[in-house]
């Protein structure tokens, strides 16, 4: 008795091909073209994940997260990179936002420790962690900040103002306690993170890296089998 064993060579053969398809020209941007599908892929699930990471509104994901982040691709190398703004956006941004009474319970217990100008009156939940920023204050509808600034001067707003008989605080012509003057403090609106600073950290940074490999070899994958078939 005889067994006799057949396969069909055809695909095997057809491995002398591949050099000759990678040499041409559409090889490398099919490449390139998978690269930047699995790039832009990773960039909406970073977006999602750094939105969640920051705590921003529904608001603040469509106005500040996906105009300010960028993917940048490159086909001398194959890449693509994910950037975001560095500068921070309005405190307005994120969730939580709440302006405390300057005589108020909460106001005192966020202040505990802090003594006279760093005490804050804005309150956020920005990083999902509630806080009361230094120097924070609310005013005309509008959330602002005290910075130092060498040389600058002028009157604290009023959050800042001490009450009760202090001898240095001067009075108005009535007698009642008028605002102190302070150096050092310039005023500026209040802003919370950089997005730019949180992409590659905590969530953000670990849904790149689960995400972005498999996404990466899925997309590639399909453009190869696109243009090698047995």
């Amino acid at each position: 008795m005889q067994v006799v064993v057949t396969k069909k060579l055809t695909n095997f053969v057809r491995f002398q091909d591949i050099p000759r398809l990678i040499s041409r020209p559409n090889f490398r941007l099919e490449l390139h073209r998978g690269v930047i599908d699995a790039g832009r892929k990773t960039r909406t699930q970073v977006q999602r994940a750094v939105a969640q990471q920051m705590a921003v509104t529904a608001g603040g994901y469509r106005g500040y997260v996906v105009p300010n982040m960028r993917g940048i691709s490159k086909p001398s190398d194959l890449s693509f990179t994910i950037r975001g703004t560095g500068k921070g956006s309005p405190i307005e941004t994120y969730k939580g936002l709440r302006a405390l009474s300057p005589r108020g319970k909460v106001a005192a217990a966020m202040n505990k420790g802090r003594s006279g100008v760093d005490k804050g009156f804005v309150r956020s939940g920005v990083w999902n962690s509630p806080r009361t920023f230094k120097r924070s204050f609310a005013q005309g509808g509008g959330f602002f900040a005290l910075v130092p600034a060498k040389g600058a001067s002028g009157r604290l707003p009023k959050a800042f103002w001490t009450y009760g008989h202090k001898p240095t605080q001067p009075r108005d012509a009535q007698g009642r306690f008028g605002a102190s003057g302070h150096a050092g403090f310039k005023i500026r609106k209040l802003y919370g993170p950089a997005l730019g600073k949180e992409l590659d950290k905590d969530q953000s940074l670990q849904t790149f890296l689960t995400f972005g490999p498999a996404e990466l070899e899925v997309q590639v994958t399909k453009r190869i089998a696109k243009l090698i078939r047995y």
